[in-house]
């Protein structure tokens, strides 16, 4: 892949790993609270089933939270590294920590019960999202390494 090609890749997919980061981190956070809300009930004390399941959900959230956060950096240095190869490592660095979240993301989902369709779907997008960006980056990367524009 080229250097210009690489610069369309990660400023393409830069701007949906934002978008699917924002929407991933709302959900996240409606797994945190939702989670808090059940945990707080009454009926959740009497409960040991429904105690750990809250458990369950707010760990899930929080990992999310983590997960997508870092995927919305991945996105932003990405889009950054598109104008600017100098941006290039940040945007490796991320895609790779973006990679490891996606993938935990994946074994939660598994934890919790299962993958359903929508859950492989968001799993496979994330992972192979980031992987489009390490390969993107890695090229961008080397290329500010050697001296090029």
């Amino acid at each position: 892949m080229n250097l210009e090609t690489s610069r369309k890749v990660l400023k393409i997919f830069g701007i949906i790993g934002i978008v699917l980061a924002v929407l991933s981190l709302i959900v996240s956070i409606l797994s945190l609270v939702g989670g808090g809300v059940v945990a707080g009930m009454p009926e959740t004390a009497n409960d040991s089933e429904l105690a750990l399941g809250t458990v369950e959900l707010m760990l899930a959230g929080i990992i999310g939270i983590i997960s997508s956060v870092i995927n919305l950096i991945e996105g932003i240095v990405s889009v950054k590294a598109s104008k600017n190869n100098k941006f290039g490592t940040a945007a490796f660095v991320f895609a790779i920590l973006g990679l490891i979240g996606s993938c935990v993301n994946g074994i939660t989902s598994i934890s919790k019960g299962g993958l359903d369709g929508a859950s492989i779907v968001g799993v496979l997008l994330g992972i192979v999202l980031s992987v489009v960006i390490l390969l993107s980056a890695n090229r961008v990367r080397v290329a500010y390494k050697n001296g090029e524009e």
